[in-house]
């Protein structure tokens, strides 16, 4: 979608989480949570948990739909820990594979759909990341990498109006469930 890959864009969620400080992360319902990427601009990228979260998105843009993630890199302890690239994409499926229990997708109230599938599954590429002051690691400020690995999808062609997403992920150990929520307004292109 407009240049980018499902695992681009994952990459690119998980590269603004890891190198912003933790007062302007979008994925703690800080900053800008509706980050437009691509090459012009065209998918969005609908961020994090926190307060409701509303775009606007012209008619013809790509929304990432994220269902559920995990990221391990080399900075933090095990079991978020991976040395290298191959060791934390299976860090990142291991968290996923072990925890998980169900990832359900719905558009505007309609049926629901699993997510769990291996059609939804991706692993973005390794990304290395510069760790500001005041990360959300809570680490010294360093070179990181990290891979991230989850069950996420594309929505395409929004009519204009308004939508309503929402992911529920729900976990084996009884932790709270994950959820994406954002309301999507979708305005009409303006031809001349």
């Amino acid at each position: 979608m407009d240049g980018l890959t499902g695992r681009d864009a994952m990459a690119e969620g998980w590269y603004r989480t890891f190198s912003l400080p933790a007062a302007e992360n979008p994925w703690f319902g800080n900053g800008d949570r509706c980050v437009k990427i691509g090459r012009t601009g065209k998918v969005l990228l609908a961020i994090g948990d926190g307060p409701p979260l509303k775009c606007t998105v012209r008619e013809g843009t790509a929304v990432f739909v994220i269902g559920i993630m995990a990221v391990c890199d080399d900075v933090e302890p095990p079991p978020w820990y991976g040395a290298d690239g191959p060791a934390q994409r299976e860090c990142a499926r291991k968290a996923l594979r072990t925890t998980t229990e169900s990832v359900r997708f719905t558009a505007d109230g309609g049926k629901a759909v699993d997510l769990q599938k291996r059609r939804f599954a991706i692993c973005a590429p390794q990304r290395a990341v510069q760790l500001p002051p005041d990360n959300f690691l809570d680490l010294p400020a360093q070179p990181a990498t990290f891979t991230a690995c989850g069950w996420v999808a594309w929505l395409t062609d929004l009519a204009p109006g308004r939508h309503d997403l929402n992911s529920k992920a729900t976990f084996t150990d009884g932790s709270a469930p994950h959820t994406w929520s954002p309301v999507i307004k979708v305005t009409r292109k303006s031809h001349p």
